[in-house]
C-alpha cells in the first residue's frame, strides 16, 4: 500500500504538471480540469501517506 500511494502521488503530480507543457507544444487546447483533479488526485495520495506513515 505504501509503494502504491507513493508511486500514484508521485505519479499523478508529474503528470498534472507536464500535461499542460505538452499540450501547449502540440497547439491544442489544455483540458484544465483533468489536470486539476490529477493534481488533487496526487496530493490526496501523498497526504495518505503521510498521515498513516506508521500504519503503512
Amino acid at each position: 500500500m505504501k509503494k502504491l500511494l507513493s508511486w500514484g502521488g508521485v505519479g499523478l503530480l508529474t503528470s498534472a504538471l507536464l500535461d499542460p507543457v505538452i499540450y501547449a507544444t502540440l497547439e491544442k487546447p489544455v483540458p484544465w480540469g483533468r489536470d486539476v483533479a490529477m493534481a488533487v488526485a496526487g496530493i490526496a495520495c501523498l497526504y495518505l501517506l503521510v498521515k498513516y506513515r506508521k500504519e503503512l
